[in-house]
């Protein structure tokens, strides 16, 4: 099996000081270790996301932040995903586009691992995306966690139908 699916991190998201919910403690050094590849899926989805917002909402600008050339070979990832996706490395990816971000998070999987994403698991990380932050909070309780949690897949459904 692959580091990425190893670690349930299919994305190979490396350690940064940021803490990801479905987070563990793992043995590698430098890639994140999640709970289940569900929590890996939704910690792409959400990064995914936040490149979106930040103006990198093609493949090729997507790409480019995700697998640094410094390290890849980002032409051939491009490619690749490209081929993988059938959308064009400078069409415009958004948020509520789920078919597209599919395609994009399974074909980063494909890249990264060597072995397709099980689709099942990616839904399975979407659902995950409503869970709010709160799996290491210190100082709340029980009740407090479960209503801040309620709150937050409530605003998420209401978001998400619009």
């Amino acid at each position: 099996m692959s580091r990425g699916y190893d670690n349930n991190n299919p994305g190979n998201i490396r350690i940064t000081e940021s803490y990801w919910i479905g987070e563990i403690t793992g043995s590698d050094a430098s890639f994140k270790t999640f709970e289940s590849m569900a929590w890996g899926y939704r910690a792409m989805i959400v990064l995914l996301y936040g490149y979106i917002d930040k103006g990198y909402n093609t493949i090729s600008k997507i790409i480019n932040r995700w697998a640094p050339g410094i390290e890849n070979n980002t032409t051939a990832y491009i490619n690749h995903v490209v081929a993988l996706t059938g959308i064009g490395q400078d069409t415009i990816i958004v948020k509520d586009d789920e078919q597209s971000i599919e395609k994009l998070i399974a074909a980063i999987a494909l890249h990264e691992n060597g072995t397709a994403a099980d689709i099942t698991q990616i839904a399975e990380g979407y659902q995950l995306t409503g869970q709010v932050a709160v799996a290491k909070t210190v100082g709340l309780s029980s009740a407090a966690i479960i209503f801040v949690s309620a709150l937050g897949y409530i605003a998420y459904q209401i978001f998400k139908a619009k």
